[in-house]
């Protein structure tokens, strides 16, 4: 697409919130001010035209606006079908407005029918998909033929819904399997349909689905290519070199490779650490003109290498090509001869997501107390070759590491406890109940003490699905259905009211620790969530702890390392 606006123009959006009751109206990522009387104005200089979502209270609805042009609504009783809009663009507008509706009847299909839809063949799927998209296409045709939207609004809004259509073709195989068990791949015909739908330009770039759809594609192209690669490397870093291998046929336009190829490359770097990135980072740096992705990524750099600088890294396996790293940090006074307990922190993120740095903070604070704390590595699931499986191993090897490796670290070898959160605490509890034992030694993997946070207690519902139809028995690795005698002693923070790892499971993992005459405190918090999240804000977002309680907390975890000889306090 072509745009016939050049150069900036000035832009206003104009109107009236008819008996407000929130001050604020929110265009894009601008907040306007609503005044006492309801008016408000907002003015800026557009290139090309764009779609803006606004917020007003608890409603969000999509606006258009072109370079240059004038637009104006009222709103009646903070309810979308009294918007009523007036000077330029209100038949594209109108538009969008009616679509909120056609949107609410697809949404609604898909939520009744989501499994029997995607158990249809391929040509009874598309068939609906196309007959569900035709649903917001039919709103331009029959307008258009007035002569009323503009040209840019038909080829901007009508690639819109053939992104987000597009993307759920591009999903059908792999939910089909899912669902009924048949594995099918796409017709030519279909692939070729796909293919029409334009994403080498950047006219899309800002549409609400063109990443979405991009990137749906990027994988599916990349997975095919993953599919044919007998290299015995892990799934992830077959993926990063197909993707160096696709996106240059995807993309002709230098800004949106060298943007795609960035966006995957700063997800793997933050997934797989900058040591695993290596060979990755330098040839998107040999590849790369455009200075503004070459900069970003050496930030993603330059920053984890400056959080390094007051920590030691160290290796502690390498398995299939794949570095694990330990990151320890020291206390202060330490002394060259001086052997201090230690704290092993493993982060949450249900398995799929994190990195060391997410235990810098808390390693920090335990070393400040005179432990040894090391921030870890483990391997995240992919839900492809690697599971929660691959995690326990990890920690495993991490706590023989440090053992047969502790009077060179300046460890206690009997004094090495476990803290973490979520998953990672469900990985300290795995790591007490089912240890092992070097066949040569007797070195254990078991830590000494665990602290759990918000702890993942069992390996029901996600732990299962993320081991991907690996034939295993996950009770084997359930941590409450394996309680016994002899048990590590353990402190449990937890909120009353977390969603995420609810106090009832928690509660009875307790329990049969108690009744098992094992040592554990459990320690409640009222009116907070997952990682003490307040229970306002709820836990579906980013854990956000509630200052006062998190200290709280991290009060009872201290006088529990005390009690045991680990920290003098």
């Amino acid at each position: 697409m072509t745009s016939c606006h050049k150069g900036n123009k000035e832009t206003w959006i104009s109107g009236e919130i008819v008996n407000p009751d929130d001050s604020i109206l929110q265009v894009g990522d601008s907040i306007l001010p609503v005044l006492k009387n309801g008016k408000f104005i907002f003015n800026i200089n557009l290139k090309s035209p764009v779609f803006y979502d606004v917020t007003y209270g608890k409603i969000t609805w999509g606006l258009y606006a072109e370079p240059g042009t004038k637009i104006g609504f009222t709103l009646k009783s903070n309810n979308l079908s009294e918007l009523v809009y007036n000077g330029d663009l209100v038949h594209e507008n109108n538009i969008l407005k009616e679509s909120i509706s056609i949107n609410e009847v697809t949404n609604s299909i898909f939520n009744k029918e989501w499994v029997n839809i995607h158990k249809k063949n391929e040509k009874e799927f598309v068939s609906l998909i196309d007959s569900l998209q035709g649903l917001f296409l039919d709103q331009i045709l029959s307008t258009q033929d007035k002569g009323k939207i503009s040209r840019e609004f038909n080829q901007l809004y009508s690639t819109d819904v053939k992104y987000a259509f597009g993307r759920l073709i591009i999903q059908y195989p792999d939910l089909h399997l899912t669902y009924s068990g048949e594995k099918i791949g796409l017709s030519k015909f279909t692939l070729d349909y796909l293919n029409t739908i334009p994403i080498d330009n950047r006219d899309f770039f800002l549409l609400s689905n063109y990443k979405r759809f991009c990137k749906t594609q990027i994988d599916f192209k990349a997975n095919q290519v993953v599919n044919q690669n007998q290299d015995p490397k892990y799934y992830n870093d077959k993926k990063m070199q197909a993707v160096f291998q696709i996106v240059p046929n995807i993309f002709k336009d230098r800004y949106l490779r060298d943007y795609w190829i960035s966006e995957y490359l700063t997800e793997y770097i933050d997934l797989n650490g900058i040591t695993n990135s290596a060979s990755f980072i330098s040839k998107f740096k040999e590849d790369a003109v455009n200075q503004e992705f070459i900069k970003k990524i050496d930030s993603q750099i330059n920053t984890e290498l400056a959080n390094r600088e007051d920590h030691i890294v160290r290796v502690f396996k390498v398995v299939n090509g794949f570095v694990l790293e330990a990151h320890i940090f020291y206390p202060n006074e330490k002394k060259n001869n001086d052997k201090r307990a230690a704290m092993v922190i493993f982060h949450g993120g249900g398995f799929v997501l994190g990195n060391p740095s997410w235990a810098y903070a808390k390693a920090k604070q335990y070393s400040k107390l005179g432990m040894i704390a090391i921030a870890a590595q483990y391997r995240l699931s992919n839900y492809k070759d690697i599971t929660p499986l691959e995690a326990i191993q990890d920690t495993k090897d991490l706590m023989f590491w440090l053992r047969k490796n502790a009077d060179t670290l300046g460890i206690m070898v009997n004094k090495i406890a476990a803290s973490g959160w979520s998953v990672g605490a469900q990985l300290c509890a795995t790591l007490a109940i089912f240890p092992d034992t070097l066949p040569d030694s007797k070195i254990n993997s078991s830590p000494d003490a665990i602290l759990l946070t918000s702890p993942g207690t069992d390996a029901k519902g996600w732990f299962t699905e993320l081991l991907n139809g690996a034939n295993v028995n996950p009770q084997d690795y359930s941590p409450v259905d394996h309680i016994r005698t002899g048990l590590p002693p353990c402190i449990i923070l937890q909120g009353r009211d977390d969603s995420v790892t609810p106090l009832d499971g928690v509660q009875l993992f307790y329990d049969k620790l108690i009744a098992k005459n094992n040592y554990c405190e459990i320690w409640i918090y009222d009116q907070v969530g997952h990682l003490f999240t307040p229970t306002s804000l709820g836990d579906n977002g980013w854990p956000r702890p509630d200052k006062k309680i998190q200290e709280q907390a991290d009060e009872k975890a201290y006088e529990f390392l005390s009690k045991l000889g680990f920290i003098e306090k």
